[in-house]
């Protein structure tokens, strides 16, 4: 992605976090015609109603005007991806050097062919992408059913899933600011690469807020597809530093840990399974999580299997 991109990204992540208080998810660069996932978010958790969203950042997409709109040009192939994808779908367009963000979905209605492989989109000067457009939004995001919502979760988390059908390993960092009413937060995938041990990141979240609910509880709501456990090589040294404060004793003429209460084995086992590794000063618990294909997520795969072929 280019850097120009990249800073329409922020921005626009930036105000969907800050000032609309939902979830903002960068998607893969092999996300055809989707630079991200808006999840909108009630009181105190994301609701699972979504949107799909294309941004274009730059002065040179405001050049064509006409009637107080920015006229924008797109190809068939995006028209029909679009206007096919699972969730609603809007266009932002972004200026970084009037700071002009505005907006608008993609619907049969709004947009216009120009030929036959062309079209083109009018968007308001005044529809500005802020929180003063959030209720609107809302609508937008909305789906008739609960099982919409589920099954779009589902979608979006497809390319991540698709790298466990290869047979790669998925790890999901977070870190949790536990003395923030606001629930503030960062997540990141990764991926382990099964033939060369490499790890890079998939996606990362690195500003978002869930209020009022223990991680523990909020890691599968978000990934419903999948299992968790504590990577358990990163996990041991944190561990054992536990087990020594809690359950043993010091030998200082040996310089070793004599275990009082109960053994390393039997503390282990004891461990809850979702549970972060380290709290910083007190502040931020630190997860580093493995994730494994549960039912749901095995399902999904055959019913994507049936419908792809």
């Amino acid at each position: 992605m280019k850097q120009t991109d990249r800073i329409g990204v922020y921005h626009i992540g930036e105000l969907v976090n800050k000032q609309f208080g939902w979830i903002f998810r960068e998607q893969p660069t092999d996300d055809y015609g989707i630079d991200a996932i808006i999840e909108t978010a009630g009181e105190d958790r994301p609701t699972g109603q979504m949107i799909g969203v294309q941004i274009k950042t730059g002065k040179s997409y405001f050049k064509e005007q006409k009637d107080d709109c920015v006229v924008f040009r797109f190809d068939k192939a995006h028209a029909d991806y679009w206007l096919n994808h699972s969730l609603p779908v809007i266009i932002v367009l972004y200026d970084p050097e009037e700071n002009l963000c505005i907006w608008e979905r993609v619907t049969e209605e709004d947009i216009c062919p120009v030929s036959e492989t062309r079209y083109k989109i009018a968007i308001p000067l005044n529809q500005i992408f802020s929180s003063e457009a959030k209720e609107e939004l809302t609508l937008i995001a909305e789906n008739p059913t609960p099982y919409e919502q589920k099954y779009n979760k589902l979608l979006v988390a497809k390319p991540w899933i698709d790298e466990l059908v290869k047979g790669n390993t998925l790890i999901l960092e977070a870190e949790h600011w536990v003395n923030k009413s606001s629930g503030r937060s960062s997540l990141e995938i990764h991926v382990i690469d099964n033939e060369t041990g490499e790890e890079t990141s998939l996606v990362e979240w690195p500003f978002v807020l869930f209020p009022g609910i223990d991680y523990e509880d909020l890691f599968p709501q978000l990934f419903p597809w999948a299992d968790f456990s504590v990577d358990s090589d990163f996990y041991e040294e944190y561990d054992r530093a536990n087990f020594h404060d809690n359950c043993c004793t010091y030998d200082s003429e040996d310089g070793v840990y004599l275990p009082v209460i109960c053994t390393w084995e039997e503390w282990r086992e004891r461990l809850p399974e979702i549970r972060p590794y380290e709290t910083a000063s007190g502040e931020v618990d630190a997860y580093r999580l493995i994730l494994t294909l549960n039912d749901i997520g095995r399902a999904f795969c055959t019913l994507e299997n049936y419908m792809e072929n």
